[in-house]
C-alpha cells in the first residue's frame, strides 16, 4: 500500500483546463483498473472532461559530467599498477578503500582520492582504450585459432571417412 506521502509527491497538478501535469508513475499506474491513481484520475475526468496527461520531463544537465564511465576499484588498481611508485601508490589506494567504508558513499570517496592523486585524467582515458583495443584484439586471435582449430578437426574427420564402405 503506499503512503500518502508517496501520493503527495505524484499528485497530478493542473497546469490549465485542457492539461494536467503527472509523473509517468502516475500515468502508469492511473491506466490500471481499482488503483488509487485510477480513481482519482477518475475523479479529474469527472470535474474536466477535456483534461489530458501530460507527464513531467525533466531536464538534464548538459554540462553535466559523467566521466567515471569505467572507473571501477579494479580499473583503478589496473592503472595504479602501471605507475612508477605502483607499489607505495596500491597500498595507498587500499588504505582509501578500508578507510571509505565509514562514507556514505566509499565509491565517491576513493573516486575522489583518486582524480587527485592523478589529475590527468585524459591520460586515465587513453589507457583504459588502449587496455580495451589489446582485449579485443586477444579475443580476435582467440576466435582465429579456434577456428582454424575447428577446420583442422573437421580435415580429419573427413580423412578418416572411408568412401568404399560408407562409413
Amino acid at each position: 500500500m503506499k503512503t500518502t506521502a508517496m501520493m503527495k509527491k505524484n499528485a497530478p497538478r493542473f497546469v490549465d483546463d485542457t492539461h494536467v501535469l503527472v509523473t509517468k508513475e502516475f500515468a502508469k499506474n492511473a491506466r490500471i483498473f481499482g488503483t488509487p491513481e485510477y480513481k482519482m484520475w477518475k475523479e479529474i475526468r469527472l470535474d474536466c472532461p477535456t483534461a489530458e496527461m501530460v507527464t513531467k520531463t525533466i531536464k538534464k544537465n548538459p554540462d553535466k559530467k559523467t566521466s567515471t564511465k569505467n572507473m571501477t576499484y579494479e580499473n583503478m588498481a589496473i592503472y595504479i599498477r602501471e605507475q612508477d611508485k605502483a607499489a607505495t601508490l596500491m597500498v595507498e589506494f587500499k588504505k582509501q578503500i578500508a578507510l571509505s567504508k565509514v562514507q556514505t558513499n566509499p565509491y565517491r570517496c576513493v573516486l575522489a582520492w583518486f582524480r587527485k592523486t592523478f589529475e590527468n585524467y585524459d591520460s586515465y582515458k587513453a589507457f583504459f582504450e588502449a587496455e580495451a583495443q589489446k582485449e579485443a584484439q586477444k579475443q580476435n586471435i582467440f576466435a582465429v585459432v579456434k577456428s582454424s582449430a575447428v577446420i583442422e578437426a573437421e580435415d580429419t574427420e573427413e580423412d578418416e571417412y572411408d568412401f568404399a564402405s560408407g562409413m
